[in-house]
């Protein structure tokens, strides 16, 4: 491993950490003691869509690297590696691909044509997944969520673009994770890295999220096969008595983005016919509902992919509530994570990044909110 990955806090665990993992623990306490969820004010896609360019202009201007043609993990970063990782620029990347959704603009659509051409240095074609760093080629621990989570917003960005070229990038990614990150030794499950620690839940979501994605747009079997038979070995091995998916093979803490991303997975599976996955989806949205009962606070860059999957997954099922629940997220940003003009680097209940896994100051930590105000441009109510 080189220095730049020693030094990347998120690379451990995302809930690796002693301070989260308590803060995990005890979330579904912490949010059932509200009395219930308040009713949001009403953000206008108009205003989405606004708060979303402003802070995308002060993320491109701020933590551009011109040097490297692209952008830094950290302000103003004078590390030896300064780049950011996939974790660090993914959430830049769905702000892109979601307010060119919104607003198919042709500057917009080059913006998301600009940046997933940058995100395709990530390749490693001796690896074939993307590497962690840019540029990284045959020794880099690569990890099989960071290549979900790339590939979702490579195909969100072939949504958007129409562009071929994209959705090939987006399927390498998927048949990285196939091929390499399922354990067809041990009998199933997802690994976390290369290195095989332990399996994991974000995987098996992000992967099984992208090969539905691509499954509704290609109409290959084979995506639907892995896809479908890796979630029902999910629900047989790496489920609780609630449904509610584990965090690793030896923990059964569930996480809000792990369940939305698996809920949307079954979702498409759903309006792909396969009608036992409708009600599972169904029962499942409950489950998270009920255990993450109000506001979330596990930190925007984790927070923003469950609500983004259970936007998408209310607008499919006519579910309100989950959007009620972003534009909550969203006011709470907009009061308590600014920290300048269009800046938003705090969490989204007001307190350091350093309490939800993240350096102060990152690029993910702006671009998370601004991904949030992005999908509400796409989502929210007209105009």
């Amino acid at each position: 491993m080189t220095g730049r990955h020693l030094a990347l806090l998120r690379r451990t665990s995302p809930l690796g950490f002693g301070a989260l993992l308590i803060l995990i623990l005890v979330l579904g306490v912490a949010l059932s003691d509200r009395p219930g969820i308040a009713h949001a004010t009403p953000i206008p896609r108009a205003t989405a869509l606004a708060l979303a360019e402003k802070g995308l202009t002060v993320a491109e201007s701020e933590w551009v690297n011109r040097s490297h043609h692209w952008y830094n993990e950290v302000l103003a970063d004078r590390a030896k590696y300064p780049q950011a990782t996939v974790w660090g620029a993914v959430p830049l990347f769905e702000a892109l691909d979601a307010v060119a959704a919104a607003a198919p603009t042709r500057a917009n659509l080059t913006a998301v044509e600009r940046f997933a051409r940058g995100a395709e240095n990530y390749w490693d074609p001796t690896m074939g997944g993307y590497a962690p760093y840019p540029g990284d080629r045959g020794h880099a621990l690569t990890w099989f969520d960071d290549n979900g989570w790339w590939g979702l917003a490579f195909f969100d960005a072939y949504r958007v673009t129409h562009q071929a070229r994209l959705l090939t990038d987006a399927e390498r990614a998927f048949t990285f994770i196939a091929t390499q990150g399922w354990d067809t030794a041990g009998g199933g499950g997802m690994w976390w890295n290369t290195a095989h620690p332990y399996l994991a839940g974000e995987p098996l979501a992000a992967g099984s999220l992208l090969g539905a994605d691509l499954y509704s747009v290609t109409g290959n079997a084979l995506y639907r096969t892995d896809v479908d038979g890796w979630i029902s070995w999910a629900d047989q091995h790496f489920a609780a008595g609630n449904g509610l998916y584990w965090r690793t093979g030896t923990d059964p803490t569930p996480t809000p983005y792990v369940e939305g991303t698996m809920i949307e997975a079954q979702e498409l599976l759903c309006q792909a016919g396969d009608s036992a996955r409708c009600s599972e989806a169904s029962a499942l949205a409950s489950a998270a509902m009920s255990r993450f009962e109000a506001r979330l606070n596990m930190g925007p860059q984790y927070d923003v992919i469950y609500l983004h999957q259970m936007l998408a997954f209310g607008q499919a099922t006519g579910q309100s509530q989950w959007l009620n629940l972003a534009e909550l997220m969203a006011d709470d940003a907009l009061a308590k994570a600014r920290t300048g003009p269009n800046t938003y680097l705090r969490a989204w209940d007001g307190t350091p990044m350093t309490e939800h896994q993240a350096q102060p100051n990152m690029l993910q930590t702006q671009a998370a909110t601004v991904e949030l105000f992005a999908w509400l441009a796409n989502f929210g109510p007209s105009p």
